[in-house]
């Protein structure tokens, strides 16, 4: 009985050490997140240029594309826009591009 009890301590904590080794491991995994906010390409046709919002709401953000602008966020780094390159007044990804997203990197990290 005294072995039993001995047998069923020992598999218990092999079990314990096991689930912490993979708990250890999969928090190494985590990627590198950025302060980041969102900021959704809308394209040339929205804002108020096109009747189609207040300039209040709808803002241009170059290559004649409008947002709406969001909250700040903390993601990935290649969650954001154009894998982290995209900027709202500079180059950057629109829908249908591979690397858009309407979440932003935040430049000056």
């Amino acid at each position: 009985m005294k072995r039993a009890f001995t047998i069923l301590v020992v598999a218990a904590l092999l079990l314990g050490l096991s689930a912490a080794v993979a708990v250890a491991q999969e928090n190494s995994d985590k990627p590198v997140k950025t302060d980041s906010f969102v900021c959704p390409v809308l394209g040339g046709q929205a804002g108020e240029p096109h009747g189609k919002s207040a300039p209040s709401k709808i803002v241009p953000i170059g290559q004649d594309d409008f947002t709406v602008g969001g909250p700040d966020v903390k993601v990935p780094v290649r969650a954001t826009n154009d894998d982290g390159n995209g900027t709202p007044p500079g180059p950057h990804a629109s829908p249908g591009d591979t690397s858009y997203t309407g979440i932003w990197a935040r430049q000056n990290q």
